[in-house]
C-alpha cells in the first residue's frame, strides 16, 4: 500500500509516516519509481509507533519496544524494563511537581475568592 493508505489505514500523517521511515522504525519497501510501499502488518505498527510518542516516550525507548515485538530475545526485554523504569520515575516526578502547582493555584484561587 503507498503512504496515503496507509495514512488513511492507521490515522497516522503521512509527514509522520515519512519521519518514522527516516529513522528507521518502519520497514518500507521502495517501489522503481522511488515510491514507498508497505505491507499490511505496517498499520498496526505505525499506530504503536504514533501512540508512544503521544505518550512522549524517547525514539530509544520506542526502538525498543518495537524490538521487543515478535521473537525478541528476554535481554531486549530486560533492556526495556529497565527504560520504562526511568520512564517511570520521571512521570512520577512530573506528576508530583504538576500537583505541586495545581495545589498552589487552587490557594491562590481560593484566597482570592474565586
Amino acid at each position: 500500500m503507498k503512504i496515503g493508505e496507509l495514512s488513511r489505514r492507521s490515522g497516522v500523517s503521512a509527514r509522520s509516516l515519512r519521519y518514522y521511515d527516516q529513522r528507521g522504525l518502519l520497514a518500507v519497501q521502495r517501489e522503481s519509481n522511488g515510491y514507498r510501499e508497505y505491507d499490511d502488518s505496517t498499520v498496526s505498527r505505525a499506530e504503536t509507533i504514533h501512540l508512544l510518542f503521544g505518550l512522549g516516550f524517547s525514539r530509544e525507548v520506542v526502538q525498543s519496544v518495537l524490538a521487543c515485538t515478535g521473537d525478541a530475545p528476554d535481554s531486549s526485554h530486560e533492556a526495556l524494563a529497565e527504560q520504562l523504569k526511568d520512564v517511570e520515575s520521571e512521570l512520577a516526578e512530573r506528576i508530583e511537581r504538576f500537583t505541586n502547582t495545581h495545589r498552589k493555584i487552587v490557594a491562590f484561587l481560593e484566597q482570592w475568592g474565586h
